[in-house]
C-alpha cells in the first residue's frame, strides 16, 4: 500500500514539474520580443541575439521573393508611416504570403543581423479591410443609399 502511494507521488509530481516547464516556457518566448518602431530600431537602439517585434508599411513595390534557392528568401523593407524614407531591410526564409501584394503593413519578429538587416522568424501581414468602400468615387449602393435617408449614415 505504501509502495502504490509513492508512485502515485512521484506521477503527480512529474506530472506538475511537465506543466509548469511548459507554462514557463511558454511565457518567456511570448513576453521577452522588445517592441520598436522602424525609426528607433534605425537608430541603433538595438542588441545583437536579442529578440525584436517591429510593426511598419510594407514598400511592396521593392519586395522580392527567391523561391529556388534554399531556403526560400522573401526580402522587403519596412517603415514608419510617419516617415517613410527611412526603411529598414527585412529577410525572411520562408514562402511569402498570397496576400503579401495587397498587404498595408507588417508585424515582424526575430533578431537583428550584424549588417543591419533584420531576421525575421515571424511574418503577420496586415491587410486592408475588406469591409470597406474600395472606391469613394463610386456611388453609394443600394443600402447605404437607405441608411443615409433613414439618418443612420452620413
Amino acid at each position: 500500500m505504501r509502495n502504490n502511494n509513492i508512485k502515485l507521488t512521484i506521477g503527480v509530481l512529474v506530472i506538475l514539474g511537465a506543466v509548469f516547464y511548459l507554462i514557463f516556457a511558454g511565457l518567456s518566448n511570448a513576453t521577452t520580443a522588445y517592441y520598436l518602431k522602424v525609426s528607433e530600431a534605425l537608430q541603433g537602439n538595438i542588441e545583437f541575439g536579442k529578440f525584436y517585434r517591429l510593426e511598419g508599411k510594407i514598400d511592396v513595390a521593392n519586395a522580392s521573393f527567391d523561391g529556388k534557392t534554399q531556403p526560400v528568401v522573401l526580402k522587403f523593407q519596412i517603415y514608419d508611416e510617419d516617415s517613410p524614407d527611412k526603411k529598414l531591410i527585412v529577410i525572411y526564409n520562408d514562402i511569402k504570403p498570397d496576400n503579401f501584394q495587397e498587404a498595408t503593413g507588417a508585424v515582424v519578429e526575430g533578431k537583428f543581423n550584424p549588417d543591419g538587416t533584420f531576421h525575421a522568424q515571424n511574418l503577420n501581414l496586415k491587410c486592408p479591410s475588406k469591409y470597406e468602400q474600395a472606391d469613394l468615387t463610386q456611388p453609394d449602393g443600394k443600402i447605404s443609399r437607405f441608411l443615409k435617408a433613414l439618418g443612420l449614415k452620413k
